[in-house]
């Protein structure tokens, strides 16, 4: 499987067994961490094979059942705000190993943790470190189930012509933008291409954790359209 068949396959799971992961799953999932870490300058741990990965901090939303692996999106916010700030830049990063996790064979969840200081030694925050969201992963008591998703018209805009005439790479990528998690399933961002025809504005809109559900969309945006020759705005 790749990253976008794993688009395609991956549903949030909340409720897993007590299958441990594999020692190649593990050092495929650290190689990963490692990458992403130097790519988005972050501090992304994994915790693997333990009793509650979430060391006892509440989620902010759903119930997780046996949660015993956890990839916590750990970093600095920088100096310029919410540009590529860290909300986005985990977005991006966690759905990248998200979608690694699955082509592994293993299930995965976002989720939002409360009280990461205190969580029972699982993770390091370093100074001025901040963990903005985590994936759970492993092996699920049963499958998950497909979100809601936008129509392609509510997540994407045209500055010349119309979302039907515009070129196919920038479809593929709104497609896949359809297929990006979010917190509630709201889809809070918007991906414009401009009058050039070849850049694309991404935006967050007012939503709970829109900045990191903009760089999970951007990540599946960049991912379908690969072969396009844009840039951002």
């Amino acid at each position: 499987m790749n990253l976008l068949e794993a688009m395609e396959e991956r549903h949030a799971v909340r409720d897993y067994t007590d299958e441990p992961l594999t020692a190649d799953q593990i050092a495929a999932l650290e190689a990963a961490i490692g990458e992403a870490n130097a790519a988005h300058g972050l501090d992304i741990q994994l915790i693997h094979d333990v009793p509650d990965a979430f060391g006892g901090c509440p989620t902010h939303y759903g119930r997780f059942r046996n949660v015993r692996n956890l990839i916590a999106l750990i970093g600095r916010d920088t100096t310029n705000g919410g540009k590529n700030g860290l909300d986005e830049r985990a977005g991006h990063a966690g759905e990248l190993l998200a979608l690694t996790a699955v082509t592994l064979g293993l299930d995965t969840s976002w989720v939002v943790l409360h009280e990461t200081d205190a969580h029972d030694g699982r993770w390091t925050l370093g100074e001025g470190g901040r963990m903005p969201a985590a994936i759970v992963l492993g092996h699920g008591t049963r499958p998950g189930r497909a979100h809601r998703s936008k129509p392609a018209e509510e997540l994407a805009a045209v500055e010349q012509g119309s979302y039907a005439e515009s070129p196919a790479w920038f479809r593929h990528g709104i497609e896949a933008v359809m297929l990006a998690p979010s917190a509630l399933g709201k889809q809070p961002f918007r991906f414009t291409l401009l009058a050039d025809g070849h850049t694309v504005k991404a935006e967050a809109l007012e939503g709970v954790q829109a900045e990191i559900g903009l760089g999970i969309a951007k990540l599946h945006f960049e991912l379908a359209a690969a072969d396009a020759d844009f840039v951002w705005a």
